[in-house]
């Protein structure tokens, strides 16, 4: 099975990345008119080559200093970063400047290539050797796997790097998200074929099979077909340069920068805590600073707010101009005027209402992976629950994972069903709420099923466990599932509702509350109410006339009598003229003039006339 590596060029303006290019594999990344002009690479330009049983897959980024944002749009998803310094010019400010990103977005493995060396002594390219090796010291993480001396004259030259790259052992990702993302490079349409979008597979997995989710769009997507370096294929994983033909969407409104994942899986927020490193050490206050912020193919303003700083590390919220779906310790870059400012992580990509000393701890907590105690203090600000629905986008781990560190709280109950943390604080809140329904209604009649529909944050489970609690404290008693207040002296339930029910429907009058509503008010369970309704509908107090439309029987009959002097009156009783006289609502016109049909004596004469028969 080939193993899919992607590569990354970076260096200085001219230094002969995209040559060095057409010398391995014949790829000519200038392929605009005004790039063949300017001899220079204005976007992001893609090739691959197969070696042995690896697929490089090379990304070629410009070295202007302008256009450092494609490197950083490049950078993402790399697995090798491959540094190409020309031997007459040496390390220059964009040489340096694209380590910081390639360092800053975690990758782990540099080859570094010494190009033009036709044009450089033996002592120049010692000397940069030399210099070179110093510099890469000041990047630590940042293993140095190749470095190699080529001219695109000396074939001899390219064949010995070809070797080195066909060397290259794939490294996987430390933590790698099982999540699919795919952050959009290109958008086009193609006649005959439709919308194709292009980028990489940063995390995750897809099969043709599978529907697709355009994040910044929320609009759901299926793949036509996968093209991965002109073969046709059915599955693409990590690592793969990716084309995607989509339907049921228009490629001009697909943007570069757009995510693409499964549905359900990330959510979108304009605000996300991080922790960031000064890569410009002149800037030292950056509280309030507004920046540019780099992430995957995205280009978007912020305004940095800083929280705290411990040792070189900077915890910062950064408000954004739009929404983001990140991940948790996903890396980007900020920039200013003057560059590279800061190399960042995500560490809280979902907001949280947390207060200022409570969200330093918990960032110092992610960062460090200490999930127990970001757990705490989570399911300590999230007073309806904390829950670990979201734990992949919030934590990378599945929800197995988090549950088995859950186990690990105190002062906590988990809904392992429902994935929810309730700390004890929540806990004891959601016993006041249940007792405040008793003491407002002494004779409230409820369920766990209807505390639930009253209180839908708080999961069937611990509602549950908490009644059972209030039942051993002697709080509430218990017949046949219903729960009431000791105080209530309710002898038999269902007679004591039947007659609730009855004073409910008579002072609604001929416009009554339906079912749901009048057991809402008088806090009765649905399924209790559902039942003594029906035996007095049964008994013949109460009509049915809707599926949520029932009135009293002798509502009925004195409003039948109103209705027969209407036709008496006019000769003929509508919707306008029941609303006119009687002023009822619609709803209740319609109702009660369907009624009339189950009279012989009255004929319709259309959906909403009614006579009496001749």
């Amino acid at each position: 099975m080939n193993k899919d590596i992607i590569i990354g060029l970076g260096g200085h303006i001219d230094h002969g990345k995209t040559s060095l290019i057409k010398a391995i594999n014949g790829f000519d990344g200038d392929h605009t008119n005004q790039e063949i002009e300017r001899g220079i690479t204005l976007d992001i330009s893609f090739s691959n080559l197969k070696i042995n049983n690896l697929n490089l897959a090379f990304i070629d980024v410009p070295g202007h200093e302008k256009l450092v944002k494609n490197m950083i749009a490049g950078a993402f998803g790399i697995d090798v970063f491959l540094l190409v310094i020309a031997c007459d010019d040496g390390i220059m400010p964009q040489t340096i400047e694209h380590l910081q990103i390639a360092h800053a977005l975690g990758i782990k493995q540099i080859l570094c290539v010494l190009s033009k060396s036709d044009l450089a002594s033996q002592n120049q390219i010692d000397n940069l050797k030399s210099k070179l090796i110093k510099t890469l010291e000041n990047f630590i993480g940042l293993e140095l796997i190749g470095l190699e001396c080529v001219s695109i004259k000396d074939e001899q030259s390219i064949e010995k790097l070809k070797i080195t790259l066909s060397k290259i052992e794939k490294i996987e990702r430390i933590n790698q998200s099982e999540i699919f993302r795919y952050y959009i490079d290109r958008s086009f349409s193609l006649k005959g074929i439709g919308t194709v979008v292009s980028g990489s597979v940063i995390s995750g997995q897809i099969d043709i099979s599978q529907k697709l989710w355009i994040c910044d769009l929320g609009q759901e997507v299926e793949i036509k077909g996968m093209h991965s370096h002109h073969q046709t294929i059915t599955h693409a994983k990590t690592s793969m340069r990716l084309a995607l033909n989509l339907s049921h969407i228009n490629a001009n409104k697909l943007m570069r920068g757009f995510l693409i994942s499964k549905k359900g899986y990330l959510r979108g927020f304009d605000c996300v805590d991080v922790a960031l490193k000064l890569l410009d050490l002149t800037s030292k206050d950056l509280h309030l600073k507004e920046v540019q912020f780099f992430i995957g193919s995205q280009n978007i303003r912020a305004k940095i707010f800083v929280l705290s700083q411990d040792k070189d590390t900077i915890y910062a919220t950064l408000k954004l101009e739009k929404k983001i779906f990140s991940i948790f310790k996903e890396r980007f870059i900020l920039r200013h005027e003057k560059g590279n400012l800061c190399s960042g992580i995500i560490l809280n990509p979902i907001t949280d209402p947390i207060k200022k000393t409570d969200k330093i701890k918990l960032l110092q907590a992610l960062l460090s992976e200490d999930f127990i105690q970001a757990f705490s203090l989570l399911s300590k600000a999230h007073h309806r629950g904390f829950g670990l629905v979201s734990s992949m986008q919030r934590f990378n781990l599945n929800h197995t994972q988090a549950l088995e560190i859950a186990k690990n709280l105190k002062d906590c109950f988990i809904d392992s069903h429902n994935l929810v943390i309730y700390h004890i604080k929540s806990f004891e809140f959601l016993k006041e709420e249940v007792l405040k329904i008793f003491h407002q209604n002494k004779y409230a009649l409820i369920s766990a099923k209807t505390l639930n529909l009253r209180l839908p944050w708080a999961s069937l489970v611990i509602i549950e466990n908490i009644l059972q609690i209030l039942l051993k404290e002697g709080k509430i008693l218990q017949q046949n599932g219903i729960y009431l207040n000791p105080q209530s002296h309710i002898k038999n339930m269902e007679d004591f509702v039947g007659e609730k029910i009855m004073q409910t429907l008579d002072s609604g009058g001929y416009m009554p509350l339906a079912p749901y509503n009048i057991y809402d008010t008088l806090d009765i369970d649905r399924s209790l109410g559902d039942r003594v309704l029906k035996k007095l509908c049964k008994a013949h107090k109460v009509k049915r006339l809707e599926h949520n439309l029932f009135i009293s029987s002798s509502h009925l009959s004195s409003l039948t009598k109103l209705l027969r002097e209407l036709i008496k009156t006019y000769g003929y009783v509508d919707v306008t003229l029941i609303k006119e006289k009687l002023l009822f609502s619609r709803k209740y016109c319609i109702a009660y003039l369907d009624y009339l049909d189950s009279f012989a004596d009255i004929i319709k004469d259309n959906q909403n006339r009614r006579y009496f028969k001749k």
